[in-house]
């Protein structure tokens, strides 16, 4: 059976039940600061946000940095590092009820490696709220434009204290957000969220325009459970840096991961429901981009691309007994279900 979810953000989830086998949400709290009442009881306070494993592998997959999208440049090792991607959630979270928590793997890790999967986990939960909450589809690493200061005869960092924010958003609206994503291995420290937000405003501005968000986020284990801190400062620093840019490069950047998956494997690739899929059979994993999007990222005009129309999602059922995901970006990803089972089934910090 099919059955698509649209939401108020422009993206659509789809689920297929095989037999037995359900989706069954995860969930994480997340603590918001300093953000406008206006956004609603969602950004006050402690909630929770519930989430399946097609959108937390989505968010892991799309969430780009500089040397993800130079190494995927090169189809070759392009199941490889998603396979490596892949790996670090299934290796180092397992799931608790809904919640989750520490793996016994992760728990026994030396601190270096820790911290690179803190770091990594807090880039993909990062991607998971400013999608789900803040209809921010795309997201980048600012590393993307190092190149851009090399080439000016400028130092890669911003302000006095030469820190700069992770990540540069951009909503469906088309409107920038300047973002700081850190993870820890255990509960955050006091002042970590300040030192956050202050990074968030060394960058002014993003082509010609200001922000509309600066958003710091924290990705934490609080007593071995997976928890999200974030807030949303105003203003920017005196001593500030600008990106040049604009939506064409931003989108083309964002874009490159994906499109150079499919197109280097092209002739094994399919179509289904307008969307060009790829299927990594070792791993059970097919990702695909929006038709539009792929045409639009060929021809290099990628400003003026709306996913709003509906899909024929029938022709999905042709890739046997996986579950999908579309994001709002266009981003397609369809699991088997030993995704699931591998977190659900992970042993546990302390079991």
């Amino acid at each position: 059976m099919l059955r698509s979810q649209p939401s108020k953000f422009l993206y659509i989830q789809l689920i297929i039940n095989f037999n037995n086998y359900e989706q069954r949400p995860m969930e994480i709290t997340y603590n918001s600061q300093n953000f406008p009442r206006r956004f609603g009881a969602k950004f006050q306070g402690t909630n929770q946000l519930q989430f399946t494993v097609q959108e937390l592998m989505w968010s892991a997959i799309t969430v780009g940095r500089a040397n993800f999208i130079d190494v995927l440049s090169n189809g070759t090792y392009s199941e490889y590092e998603l396979l490596y991607r892949a790996s670090i959630l299934v290796a180092n979270i397992a799931q608790n009820g809904t919640t989750l928590v520490k793996s016994s793997a992760y728990e026994h890790l030396d601190p270096s490696e820790k911290s690179a999967v803190s770091y990594f986990l807090g880039l993909t939960f990062t991607k998971l709220l400013s999608a789900k909450l803040l209809n921010i589809p795309w997201l980048l690493h600012i590393d993307v434009y190092r190149d851009q200061f090399s080439r000016n005869g400028q130092a890669f960092g911003f302000g006095s204290s030469r820190s700069r924010p992770d990540l540069i958003g951009l909503d469906n609206k088309r409107g920038w957000t300047i973002m700081e994503s850190k993870g820890r291995t255990n509960t955050m420290e006091a002042r970590l969220l300040e030192s956050a937000k202050n990074q968030t405003k060394n960058l002014r501005r993003i082509g010609s325009e200001v922000p509309r968000l600066r958003v710091a986020v924290i990705t934490h284990f609080t007593k071995g459970q997976l928890m999200v801190d974030w807030s949303d400062p105003a203003g920017y620093n005196d001593d500030y840096f600008d990106i040049k840019t604009d939506t064409e490069e931003f989108l083309a950047n964002y874009y490159k991961v994906i499109f150079n998956i499919l197109e280097s494997n092209y002739k094994n690739s399919k179509e289904f429901g307008g969307f060009v899929t790829y299927t990594f059979d070792a791993i059970n994993l097919t990702i695909g981009l929006d038709k539009k999007v792929f045409d639009a990222y060929r021809t290099q005009s990628l400003k003026e691309i709306q996913l709003t129309r509906i899909f024929n999602f029938e022709e999905f059922s042709s890739i046997a007994e996986q579950v999908f995901f579309v994001g709002s970006d266009g981003v397609l990803v369809g699991l088997g279900s030993n995704w699931r089972e591998l977190i659900r089934t992970n042993k546990k910090f302390n079991e």
